[in-house]
């Protein structure tokens, strides 16, 4: 569970780390892995990410990356 504690510690991120991220699955997925169009890009990301098993990836889904991995769909 994401709590108060860890998104202040995010916010000061001396590193600049991208450790929460938004991005839509990419168009064409069908199956395995999900590329994905992370927020403020066009391209399809080259590295296909894991996802939590609570959460089935689906073409164009809106999706909350923590530390590398999907963990779910935004509605």
């Amino acid at each position: 569970m994401i709590d108060h504690d860890f998104f202040i510690q995010n916010f000061k991120n001396p590193k600049k780390e991208k450790i929460i991220q938004f991005a839509r699955v990419d168009p064409n997925y069908t199956e395995g892995r999900p590329r994905l169009i992370f927020d403020g890009e066009t391209v399809v990301s080259g590295k296909a990410y894991p996802y939590l098993a609570s959460y089935t990836p689906a073409a164009n889904d809106r999706v909350m990356v923590i530390k590398g991995v999907v963990v779910g769909k935004i509605i």
